[in-house]
Protein backbone atom coordinates (compact mmCIF):
# COMPACT_ATOMS: atom_id res chain seq x y z
CA UNK A 1 0.00 0.00 0.00
CA UNK A 2 2.92 2.36 0.71
CA UNK A 3 4.19 1.44 -2.29
CA UNK A 4 1.70 2.07 -3.96
CA UNK A 5 0.88 5.46 -2.83
CA UNK A 6 4.26 6.56 -3.65
CA UNK A 7 3.92 5.62 -6.92
CA UNK A 8 0.94 7.40 -7.24
CA UNK A 9 2.75 10.63 -5.77
CA UNK A 10 5.45 10.44 -8.11
CA UNK A 11 3.50 9.73 -11.32
CA UNK A 12 1.46 12.78 -10.07
CA UNK A 13 4.34 15.08 -9.36
CA UNK A 14 6.08 13.70 -12.61
CA UNK A 15 3.07 14.74 -14.56
CA UNK A 16 2.85 18.46 -13.20
CA UNK A 17 6.71 18.90 -14.10
CA UNK A 18 5.89 17.80 -17.84
CA UNK A 19 2.75 19.64 -18.26
CA UNK A 20 4.53 23.22 -16.83
CA UNK A 21 7.53 22.06 -19.20
CA UNK A 22 5.43 21.67 -22.16
CA UNK A 23 3.49 24.74 -21.18
CA UNK A 24 6.68 26.56 -20.65
CA UNK A 25 7.90 25.72 -24.30
CA UNK A 26 4.82 26.53 -25.90
CA UNK A 27 4.68 30.24 -24.40
CA UNK A 28 8.13 30.73 -25.55
CA UNK A 29 7.41 29.59 -28.97
CA UNK A 30 4.91 31.71 -28.55
CA UNK A 31 6.90 34.95 -27.66
CA UNK A 32 9.00 34.23 -30.86
CA UNK A 33 6.19 33.56 -33.03
CA UNK A 34 3.26 36.31 -31.94
CA UNK A 35 1.15 34.58 -34.01
CA UNK A 36 0.87 30.84 -35.04
CA UNK A 37 -0.98 27.78 -35.51
CA UNK A 38 -1.22 24.36 -34.36
CA UNK A 39 0.74 22.87 -37.24
CA UNK A 40 3.46 25.34 -36.36
CA UNK A 41 4.19 24.23 -33.16
CA UNK A 42 3.40 20.29 -34.06
CA UNK A 43 6.00 20.96 -36.54
CA UNK A 44 8.68 22.75 -34.19
CA UNK A 45 8.14 19.60 -31.76
CA UNK A 46 9.06 17.92 -34.96
CA UNK A 47 10.57 14.28 -33.60
CA UNK A 48 10.05 14.55 -30.34
CA UNK A 49 7.96 10.66 -29.65
CA UNK A 50 6.64 11.87 -26.52
CA UNK A 51 4.15 14.45 -27.95
CA UNK A 52 1.54 13.46 -30.31
CA UNK A 53 -0.75 16.21 -32.19
CA UNK A 54 -3.59 16.16 -29.96
CA UNK A 55 -1.92 16.32 -26.86
CA UNK A 56 -0.09 19.62 -28.13
CA UNK A 57 -3.97 20.84 -28.90
CA UNK A 58 -4.85 19.92 -25.42
CA UNK A 59 -1.99 22.36 -24.19
CA UNK A 60 -3.29 25.27 -26.42
CA UNK A 61 -6.47 24.66 -25.07
CA UNK A 62 -5.20 25.42 -21.52
CA UNK A 63 -3.09 27.93 -22.00
CA UNK A 64 -6.04 29.02 -24.05
CA UNK A 65 -8.73 28.98 -21.32
CA UNK A 66 -5.84 30.50 -18.78
CA UNK A 67 -5.83 33.46 -20.74
CA UNK A 68 -2.34 33.18 -21.39
CA UNK A 69 -2.95 32.97 -25.45
CA UNK A 70 -6.06 33.69 -27.54
CA UNK A 71 -7.64 31.69 -30.00
CA UNK A 72 -8.02 34.16 -33.23
CA UNK A 73 -8.99 31.70 -35.98
CA UNK A 74 -9.52 28.21 -36.91
CA UNK A 75 -6.34 26.83 -35.21
CA UNK A 76 -4.07 30.16 -35.29
CA UNK A 77 -2.99 31.64 -31.92
CA UNK A 78 -1.53 34.62 -30.11
CA UNK A 79 0.12 35.47 -27.38
CA UNK A 80 -2.22 37.56 -24.90
CA UNK A 81 0.12 40.35 -24.74
CA UNK A 82 -1.51 42.13 -27.68
CA UNK A 83 -3.99 44.89 -26.63
CA UNK A 84 -7.73 44.22 -27.17
CA UNK A 85 -8.81 47.05 -29.90
CA UNK A 86 -12.23 49.21 -27.95
CA UNK A 87 -14.20 52.14 -29.15
CA UNK A 88 -16.01 54.09 -26.30
CA UNK A 89 -18.82 56.21 -27.52
CA UNK A 90 -18.02 59.81 -26.79
CA UNK A 91 -21.58 61.84 -24.46
CA UNK A 92 -22.99 63.10 -27.72
CA UNK A 93 -22.15 59.76 -29.81
CA UNK A 94 -24.13 58.29 -26.72
CA UNK A 95 -27.07 60.90 -27.23
CA UNK A 96 -27.19 60.31 -30.85
CA UNK A 97 -27.49 56.94 -30.53
CA UNK A 98 -30.51 57.68 -27.73
CA UNK A 99 -32.36 60.07 -30.07
CA UNK A 100 -32.11 57.65 -33.00
CA UNK A 101 -33.50 54.67 -31.44
CA UNK A 102 -36.51 56.45 -30.22
CA UNK A 103 -36.99 57.45 -33.65
CA UNK A 104 -36.39 54.01 -34.93
CA UNK A 105 -36.61 51.90 -32.50
CA UNK A 106 -36.56 48.85 -34.55
CA UNK A 107 -33.09 49.95 -36.85
CA UNK A 108 -29.32 49.07 -36.23
CA UNK A 109 -27.25 51.82 -35.69
CA UNK A 110 -23.57 51.81 -35.60
CA UNK A 111 -21.71 54.67 -34.38
CA UNK A 112 -18.05 55.87 -34.15
CA UNK A 113 -15.60 58.83 -34.95
CA UNK A 114 -13.15 58.55 -37.54
CA UNK A 115 -10.78 59.45 -34.44
CA UNK A 116 -10.41 55.76 -33.19
CA UNK A 117 -8.41 55.44 -36.76
CA UNK A 118 -5.77 57.04 -35.13
CA UNK A 119 -3.40 54.26 -33.69
CA UNK A 120 -3.24 52.41 -36.74
CA UNK A 121 -2.09 55.36 -39.04
CA UNK A 122 1.49 55.48 -39.75
CA UNK A 123 0.78 59.11 -41.49
CA UNK A 124 -1.60 61.26 -39.00
CA UNK A 125 -4.52 62.54 -41.15
CA UNK A 126 -7.08 64.44 -38.52
CA UNK A 127 -10.62 62.37 -38.87
CA UNK A 128 -13.53 64.44 -36.71
CA UNK A 129 -15.93 62.61 -38.86
CA UNK A 130 -18.79 60.79 -36.73
CA UNK A 131 -19.94 57.64 -38.88
CA UNK A 132 -23.32 56.01 -38.49
CA UNK A 133 -24.06 52.84 -40.44
CA UNK A 134 -27.88 51.62 -41.14
CA UNK A 135 -30.16 49.52 -42.76
CA UNK A 136 -30.21 50.95 -46.29
CA UNK A 137 -33.70 51.89 -46.88
CA UNK A 138 -32.87 53.87 -43.61
CA UNK A 139 -30.41 55.72 -44.82
CA UNK A 140 -32.15 58.51 -46.58
CA UNK A 141 -34.69 58.95 -43.64
CA UNK A 142 -32.04 59.53 -41.21
CA UNK A 143 -29.90 61.82 -43.21
CA UNK A 144 -32.66 64.15 -43.76
CA UNK A 145 -33.51 63.90 -39.98
CA UNK A 146 -30.07 65.38 -38.85
CA UNK A 147 -30.11 67.95 -41.94
CA UNK A 148 -33.68 69.10 -40.29
CA UNK A 149 -32.08 69.27 -36.75
CA UNK A 150 -29.32 71.84 -38.04
CA UNK A 151 -26.23 68.90 -37.96
CA UNK A 152 -24.02 68.46 -41.02
CA UNK A 153 -24.75 65.74 -42.65
CA UNK A 154 -23.78 63.92 -45.59
CA UNK A 155 -25.44 60.70 -47.39
CA UNK A 156 -22.69 58.22 -48.62
CA UNK A 157 -20.19 61.24 -49.66
CA UNK A 158 -18.04 59.87 -52.90
CA UNK A 159 -14.35 60.28 -53.30
CA UNK A 160 -14.89 63.45 -55.28
CA UNK A 161 -17.14 65.58 -52.74
CA UNK A 162 -14.80 64.75 -49.99
CA UNK A 163 -11.83 65.53 -51.47
CA UNK A 164 -12.86 68.37 -53.35
CA UNK A 165 -15.65 70.44 -50.41
CA UNK A 166 -15.13 68.42 -47.00
CA UNK A 167 -12.54 69.13 -44.20
CA UNK A 168 -12.17 65.82 -41.89
CA UNK A 169 -10.49 67.63 -39.52
CA UNK A 170 -14.02 69.11 -38.73
CA UNK A 171 -16.87 68.18 -36.95
CA UNK A 172 -19.89 66.29 -39.58
CA UNK A 173 -21.78 63.20 -40.17
CA UNK A 174 -21.27 60.54 -42.98
CA UNK A 175 -24.71 58.04 -42.92
CA UNK A 176 -23.92 55.35 -45.12
CA UNK A 177 -25.56 52.17 -45.04
CA UNK A 178 -24.43 48.91 -42.66
CA UNK A 179 -23.54 46.27 -44.23
CA UNK A 180 -25.54 43.11 -43.59
CA UNK A 181 -23.88 40.51 -41.27
CA UNK A 182 -21.36 43.34 -40.20
CA UNK A 183 -19.07 42.55 -36.96
CA UNK A 184 -19.49 44.58 -34.78
CA UNK A 185 -19.54 44.92 -30.75
CA UNK A 186 -21.70 46.60 -28.04
CA UNK A 187 -19.79 49.42 -26.44
CA UNK A 188 -21.99 50.92 -23.36
CA UNK A 189 -24.89 50.47 -25.49
CA UNK A 190 -24.10 51.72 -28.58
CA UNK A 191 -23.21 49.44 -31.90
CA UNK A 192 -19.46 50.07 -33.18
CA UNK A 193 -17.62 48.15 -35.47
CA UNK A 194 -14.93 45.45 -34.16
CA UNK A 195 -11.40 45.72 -35.33
CA UNK A 196 -11.76 43.62 -38.41
CA UNK A 197 -14.83 45.58 -39.82
CA UNK A 198 -12.97 48.93 -39.36
CA UNK A 199 -10.04 47.32 -41.13
CA UNK A 200 -12.02 46.12 -44.51
CA UNK A 201 -13.80 48.90 -44.88
CA UNK A 202 -10.99 51.15 -44.79
CA UNK A 203 -9.89 49.32 -47.34
CA UNK A 204 -13.53 49.61 -49.47
CA UNK A 205 -15.18 52.34 -48.79
CA UNK A 206 -14.62 55.30 -50.74
CA UNK A 207 -14.44 58.07 -48.11
CA UNK A 208 -11.57 56.44 -46.43
CA UNK A 209 -9.49 56.84 -50.20
CA UNK A 210 -7.08 58.80 -48.71
CA UNK A 211 -6.18 55.67 -46.42
CA UNK A 212 -5.86 52.76 -48.80
CA UNK A 213 -3.20 51.58 -51.18
CA UNK A 214 0.34 51.83 -49.68
CA UNK A 215 -0.83 53.33 -46.39
CA UNK A 216 -3.75 50.94 -46.04
CA UNK A 217 -1.42 48.21 -45.81
CA UNK A 218 0.75 49.78 -43.16
CA UNK A 219 -2.85 50.62 -41.15
CA UNK A 220 -3.10 46.44 -41.44
CA UNK A 221 0.54 45.96 -40.49
CA UNK A 222 0.24 48.19 -37.08
CA UNK A 223 -3.29 46.36 -36.80
CA UNK A 224 -1.66 43.21 -36.42
CA UNK A 225 1.34 44.15 -34.40
CA UNK A 226 -0.41 45.68 -32.08
CA UNK A 227 -4.30 43.86 -31.31
CA UNK A 228 -5.50 40.67 -31.20
CA UNK A 229 -7.23 40.25 -34.20
CA UNK A 230 -9.56 37.17 -35.18
CA UNK A 231 -8.37 35.99 -38.58
CA UNK A 232 -11.16 34.23 -39.77
CA UNK A 233 -13.64 36.95 -38.29
CA UNK A 234 -11.40 39.28 -40.93
CA UNK A 235 -11.65 37.20 -43.84
CA UNK A 236 -15.41 36.49 -43.24
CA UNK A 237 -16.19 39.88 -43.31
CA UNK A 238 -13.70 40.79 -46.18
CA UNK A 239 -15.15 38.22 -48.34
CA UNK A 240 -18.71 39.60 -48.15
CA UNK A 241 -16.98 42.82 -49.12
CA UNK A 242 -15.45 41.17 -52.19
CA UNK A 243 -11.47 41.90 -50.56
CA UNK A 244 -10.69 38.03 -49.16
CA UNK A 245 -7.96 37.44 -51.40
CA UNK A 246 -6.53 40.80 -51.40
CA UNK A 247 -6.21 40.68 -47.39
CA UNK A 248 -5.15 37.36 -47.54
CA UNK A 249 -2.23 38.36 -49.85
CA UNK A 250 -1.39 41.40 -47.23
CA UNK A 251 -1.24 39.12 -44.56
CA UNK A 252 0.67 36.21 -45.95
CA UNK A 253 2.94 39.28 -47.02
CA UNK A 254 3.21 40.81 -43.74
CA UNK A 255 3.63 37.74 -41.84
CA UNK A 256 6.49 36.62 -44.04
CA UNK A 257 8.35 39.64 -43.76
CA UNK A 258 8.05 39.57 -40.25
Amino acid sequence: MIIAEILNTFAVEFTFVVMKSYSQSIMDYAVMHPIFGLQDLYAYYDGEANISRQTISWYLTKLTESGMLRRIGHGKYAIQAKQQFTITPTEEELKLNEELKQEWPYAHFCIYNGSCINPLQHHLAANNITYIETEREATSVVFNHLRDKGQTAYLRPTRELIYNYIDLSQPAIFVKPLITESPVQNSNGVLVPTLEKLLVDLQKDSDFFYMQEAEGTNIIRNALSLYTINENRLLRYAGRRGLKKEFETIIESINSND
